[in-house]
């Protein structure tokens, strides 16, 4: 094995690394995840002791555990709310609290019932703890008794599928507040300080080479070091302070690069209990069909949001962000630039030609937007969609944190409107606790795409990859199907686009084990294509039992997209609750509640997220102590290199290399 630690590895003097430290996890005038107090009240001496986080990247998912230690200095006991955004496509599966010195594993029932448990262990002056999720924006934890004087700890863990994005992969662990919730800031403040020890962890294992790795913003401070063999490279990073003071306030984003070698690949990966018992799997494809660069002059519509929710860092992103696109533009093209807040303006006037002197005028004119008001979505995307010209290729960029508040907001309305219209909508999510579920929606009715950015996000390298995507054909009515009919459930039904670069992450279910023809099937330009390979589902697969949530979870997600747009049913909530209490996940309509012994008896439940727990950890530990495994299926030969014309202009160090590696592809295909 050769292990080699990078620069970032070597240990500075002490005092130094601990200023720079908290330096970085420190953003002005910002708040973050942390304990809620009422706004103007008496500080009752809580606080965050502590504050540990350990991720784990393998096998196309995240693993998150989030430990921590609530202190209380006062002489009274208190109960204890700890809040964080909503990570993207996250299931939160455990709630850990620590009674007499052992670990009690939370429990999912229907979200009603789980409150009412948690009030009567709290009322009667048990430990307990509660986990809810508040709509899009946050899971929030309720310890019931800090006790005075005396330490509480609470573990937290959750699992999300990673993807793969032009040989760019990205973890955001998210902490910064997305300032979307206007009851809540009005009511609530965060104490976002841990005043002891923080620390992150990141183990990447791939059995693909990775060529480098970022963590902008926290490149100074973090401890990375990465170690290679035969079966593929392990990274490790490492952010440690041991001194106190660190803040809960801004994200942390790591980036890693797949080697140009990383072939296009369909990878599954399995699991399955027993024979008699129903598998699951997530397939992750990664195409690389010839994606023709769009030639002719295109139109372009930037819907910018300017309420008061994107005060702050999301303004400055939305500014800075939007400025080096314009610059980007060809002399063919034409561009709008509309703004909303309480109402909608055409700041332009219409179109205007992509000239070097109109690029310039408008940067400055965007840059002097201000955050203020609310947020009338709805007029913003209706103005767009005015004076367009049938003869040019229109594309309509809306960069929001999604929080409508003005004007209409259901689901319904926004489809009905952009199912007027032939354009494509590609929705840039600013920040965390966006309402992620429309924009998502939005961008994927019209055949565009949905793509998120954080305040410590490599944002010129995410313009790129999204420069990329949509300068390029796309494939479009992908449909992913397999033969036989042992494959059942799977999610999504319907992926929509698929954009040069981006990776298909599907979840299903099956019955039998044996082989069976996968088959991904498009169009390019209006003309059919088609890819398959053999894969072969196994009678019995032990290694990686979180999939089972994380189908669950993909499901959910498409029973809950039904909800939003056509209103909900008792059937249609009967069958979220079934799903979150089966696989004993955190969702709109089912919660964790931790309780004694005594109290689950009483309420005739069950151990079972306990047991699930065990098998999870069982399967983790085993992982933990392998070399990477891979788990691609197809045979090398199933897909065409990539070819994409990406330009040039300033990028981060991490995109910088993605752009030299584009270019190389471009002069081999050339060849």
């Amino acid at each position: 094995m050769n292990t080699t630690p990078t620069v970032s590895a070597r240990r500075p003097i002490a005092a130094l690394c601990a200023a720079v430290l908290v330096a970085a996890l420190t953003v002005p005038d910002a708040t973050g995840a942390g304990l809620l107090k009422p706004v103007g009240g008496r500080d009752a001496g809580a606080h965050i002791k502590s504050h540990h986080v350990e991720v784990v990247l393998n096998n196309g998912f995240a693993q998150v555990v989030v430990d921590q230690v609530f202190g209380n200095d006062s002489d009274a006991d208190f109960e204890a709310c700890y809040s964080f955004p909503i990570p993207k496509s996250a299931s939160l599966s455990e709630l850990s609290l620590w009674i007499g010195g052992k670990e009690v594993l939370g429990e999912v029932v229907e979200k009603e019932k789980a409150r009412q448990i948690y009030d009567k262990q709290r009322q009667q002056g048990k430990d307990a703890a509660l986990a809810e999720k508040n709509d899009f924006k946050t899971f929030d934890i309720r310890v019931g008794v800090v006790r005075a004087g005396e330490d509480t700890r609470v573990r937290l863990v959750y699992y999300q599928p990673l993807e793969i994005d032009l040989n760019v992969g990205r973890f955001v662990y998210p902490l910064a507040e997305g300032g979307v919730d206007d009851e809540r800031i009005a009511f609530w403040e965060t104490d976002d300080r841990v005043r002891e020890a923080f620390t992150f962890k990141l183990s990447l294992k791939s059995a693909f080479p990775v060529k480098d790795v970022r963590l902008p913003g926290y490149d100074a401070v973090a401890q990375i070091a990465h170690a290679t063999n035969e079966t593929g490279v392990v990274y490790d990073v490492r952010i440690d302070s041991q001194e106190g003071g660190a803040s809960l306030s801004r994200d942390i984003v790591f980036y890693y690069r797949l080697d140009e070698s990383a072939p296009a690949r369909v990878e599954l990966i399995p699991y399955r209990a027993a024979p008699d018992q129903p598998g699951t799997f997530m397939a992750v494809i990664t195409p690389a069909a010839d994606l023709k660069r769009i030639a002719e002059g295109c139109d372009w519509i930037f819907v910018l949001d300017r309420s008061g929710s994107m005060s702050g860092g999301k303004i400055a992103t939305l500014v800075d962000g939007v400025g080096k696109v314009l610059g980007k533009l060809s002399p063919a093209d034409r561009f709008k630039i509309v703004s909303f807040n309480d109402g909608a303006r055409d700041e332009t006037g219409g179109f205007v030609a992509a000239t070097p002197a109109n690029v310039q005028q408008w940067t400055d004119r965007v840059r002097a937007l201000q955050a203020e008001g609310g947020t009338a979505l709805f007029d913003g995307l209706r103005e767009a969609y005015r004076g367009l010209d049938d003869d040019r290729t229109t594309s309509v960029i809306l960069v929001t944190d999604g929080c409508c508040n003005v004007g209409p907001t259901e689901h319904s309305a926004f489809l009905k409107l952009l199912r007027g219209y032939d354009l494509r909508l590609f929705t840039f999510v600013m920040g965390n606790s966006a309402n992620q579920p429309l924009m998502e929606r939005l961008a994927k009715d019209s055949g565009g795409f949905s793509m998120n950015v954080s305040d410590s996000d490599d944002v010129v390298g995410r313009l790129m990859q999204a420069k990329i995507h949509v300068l390029h054909e796309c494939l479009h009515d992908v449909r992913l199907s397999f033969s036989g009919e042992k494959v059942v459930d799977l999610t999504p039904a319907a992926p929509g686009n698929l954009y040069a670069g981006q990776q298909l992450v599907a979840f299903g279910r099956y019955n039998g084990h044996g082989p069976v023809e996968l088959k991904l099937s498009a169009k390019i330009s209006g003309q059919p294509q088609e890819w398959s390979c053999t894969a072969v589902l196994p009678e019995t697969d032990l290694a990686n039992p979180e999939l089972e949530r994380l189908w669950a979870l993909a499901t959910i997600e498409a029973r809950m997209e039904t909800i939003r747009e056509e209103g909900l049913t008792d059937a249609r909530r009967a069958e979220v609750v079934r799903l979150g209490t089966d696989y004993s996940l955190v969702t709109d309509y089912t919660s964790m509640v931790v309780m004694d012994d005594e109290t689950l008896e009483n309420e005739g439940l069950l151990r079972r997220n306990a047991q699930r727990v065990k098998t999870e950890r069982a399967a983790q530990q085993q992982r933990a102590g392998a070399a990477a495994q891979s788990y691609r299926v197809d045979n090398g030969s199933t897909f065409s290199a990539p070819s994409f014309d990406i330009g040039s202009g300033p990028v981060g160090p991490l995109f910088a290399a993605l752009a030299a590696w584009m270019a190389r592809r471009k002069r081999r295909a050339a060849a």
